[in-house]
Order: structure tokens, then sequence, then C-alpha cells
């Protein structure tokens, strides 16, 4: 093995031979939404516009890539076939959309209701478990969101009930995960509080906009507080090899976290404009949520398509030109260097794309070690 890279982890070389074809197509398809959505925001930028209107950009890159990706996840932790149907109506709507944006976003509300009617079963399967309460919550405002677009409601009038799709998802997750640490009743207690006011504040949002992102953004910065002093990365973060990775990514994100809190709160006490706008939703939903991404990749993708993946160093180097271009994008948004966006712009690209060509590389060569090893 060499200095950079650690071996195979995730699925053994028993099952790795054959990859899972429905699995395979809906995390394609979440592929597509994820083109989908780098392309509109080329277009929402003024670089690129030509075939997909950039008003989409949101939508396609929260539901449409995000979303499938976690409804696959969340139906291959259910076990039922009919989970599927959830990731399978989120994918088809990154196909329609593009045509028909009534059609897609009947798809978009259908599969957030069956990802809802997924975490039902997850709790009635394991009791009032409280992370899978706040991830039912988040896909209640996934569902909330996709109908009031549908309605007509703009893109940044919904974009604090996307935020809360994505953060009360991440947040769940690591909830459970930061049961190893055991944090006492009271300081869980200081979690659902911050949950409390996040989830008033982007109910507000939609209809009365300062009061929610005042509400919300003090949410994100208590939830961020918490989750920097209590998750599980605190540990791994001082060991090696792929667990120092995903704690990295993690901990960095929660700094992006508490970055976009404070510039919530900060619209909400009446500091405006687009470029401030702009600054919030960058440093969330590129810098904190793409950081998870990253991060959960390793754990994400071996589960869902039973296959192992390598880890090696060069892991770290999409990591660090997304950091490097949410910095340079925010700074850019807060004083109002057009210049600068652009270029800010082409690093998230730059960053996503080796992201996904590292990660397709990764589970390449771990099965071929699974196989050589089988």
């Amino acid at each position: 093995m060499t200095a950079g890279a650690s071996t195979a982890v995730g699925a053994s070389a028993s099952v790795a031979h054959r990859l899972p074809r429905r699995r395979l197509l809906l995390l394609l398809l979440g592929g597509i939404g994820l083109a989908q959505g780098t392309y509109t925001g080329l277009g929402r930028a003024g670089i690129e516009h030509r075939f997909i209107a950039a008003d989409l950009h949101a939508v396609i890159m929260v539901l449409g890539f995000l979303g499938t990706v976690i409804a696959l996840e969340r139906a291959v932790a259910l076990g039922a076939s009919w989970g599927y149907l959830g990731p399978g109506l989120t994918g088809a709507a990154t196909l329609v959309l593009p045509v028909s944006r009534s059609a897609g976003g009947v798809l978009l509300v259908l599969g957030g209701t069956v990802v809802t009617a997924t975490y039902l079963v997850l709790l009635h399967r394991a009791g009032r478990q409280t992370h899978l309460v706040i991830m039912g919550l988040g896909a209640v405002a996934w569902v909330a969101a996709a109908a009031l677009w549908l309605d007509g409601l703009g893109p940044i009038r919904v974009t604090p009930l996307l935020a809360a799709f994505l953060v009360l998802t991440i947040v769940g997750e690591r909830l459970e995960l930061s049961r190893l640490t055991l944090p006492s009743p009271a300081h869980r207690r200081w979690l659902l509080l911050a949950v409390a006011v996040f989830v008033v504040g982007v109910a507000l949002a939609p209809f009365w906009r300062s009061s929610g992102l005042l509400l919300g953004g003090v949410g994100l910065l208590g939830q961020a507080v918490w989750l920097a002093r209590h998750d599980l990365a605190r540990r791994t973060v001082r060991r090696t090899g792929l667990t120092r990775y995903i704690a990295v990514c993690v901990l960095s994100a929660y700094g992006w976290m508490a970055v976009s809190g404070g510039l919530w709160v900060a619209m909400g006490l009446g500091a405006g404009g687009h470029l401030l706008h702009d600054a919030l939703v960058h440093s969330l939903f590129v810098g904190f949520v793409l950081s998870m991404v990253m991060g959960h990749a390793p754990i994400i993708v071996p589960a869902v398509l039973r296959t192992p993946l390598e880890f090696r160093r060069i892991a770290y180097a999409p990591l660090v030109v997304l950091h490097a271009s949410v910095l340079l994008r925010v700074g850019a948004d807060l004083a109002g260097s057009m210049w600068w966006r652009e270029i800010a712009l082409h690093g998230n690209v730059t960053a996503l794309t080796l992201f996904v060509v590292l990660t397709v590389r990764s589970v390449r060569r771990g099965r071929r070690a699974a196989e050589v090893a089988g």
C-alpha cells in the first residue's frame, strides 16, 4: 500500500462483483441533476444560458440532485421496494423540469411525499427517535418548498425551506452519530431548542421574510455551535486516513454553517441586497452542504452500490478547492465584485467535477481490489 492510500472500505469482496442496477440508475439520475444544476448555476451568473432556464438552478440542485441522492439513501435504509419510488420521482423530475415546470414540480412534491412516508415508517419501527423526527421535518420542508414553488412562489422565497430540508437531514444524521459521544440530556435539549427556532424561522420566511431569516439564522448558529462542540468528528479528526478526512469535511462544514447563520441574522435585521443573499446561499448550500456531501460520500456510495471504495489522500484536493472558492465567492459577494464572483463560480464547478471524477475512480479501484482479494 502506498503512503497516500488506505485499504478499500465499504462492501465486502463477496458482493462487489455486481452493481445493483436499480440503485445505479437512480444515482445516475441524481448525477444528471448535478450536471443540470451546475449548468443552470453558470446561467444564473450570466456565463451560460442557452438551454435550461437559470431560475431552475436552486430547485434542480437541491431537490433534483441532492433530493434524489438522499431519497435513495433513505430507500436503502427502509429496505422496501416502494421506497425507491421517491428517488425515482425526483430523478424523473430532473428530466422533466427543463421541458415542463408544472409536471416537474408535481414529481418533486410526490417524491418528497414518499420520502416523508419513509421517515414515518422508520419512526414506527424504531420508536420516537429524535434524529428521525428532525430528518422527517426536513422532508416536510422539501414538500412545502416544492409545493410553494409549484404554486408560483419565487426561488428566493422558498430558499429557506430548501435550506431546511438539507440542514435538518444533515443535523439528524449527525445527531444519531453523536450518541457515541454521549451528550447529556440537557445538552441535547439545547440542540432541540436551536432546531425548533430554526424550524419556526423557515416556516415564517416565505411570508414574513425578515422575521423568518432572523429566527432561522439564530437557529442555524445554535445548531452550528452545538454540533461543533458535540459531534463525533471532534474525536475522529485525530485519527488518520479516511476517518480523519470525513472529520475534516464535517468540522469545516460547521464553519460555513455558522457563517451562513450570521448572514441570515444580518439580512433579518435589515442588511439587504441581492449579493448578500447570494453570500448567504452559497456559504450554506456550497460551503456547508457540499462539504458534508464530500465527507459522507465514502460512507453512502459503498452502502448504496454495495461496492468497496478505496481512499487516497488526493480526496482532499476537491475539498480544498471547494473551500477556497466559497471563501472567494462570499468575499466577492460582500464586496460586490462580479469579476471575482465569476472566478469563484468556476472554482465551485472545478471542485465538484474533481470530486465526481475521484469518487468514480475510487469505486473502480475498490472494486478491482475486492475482485483480486476474492
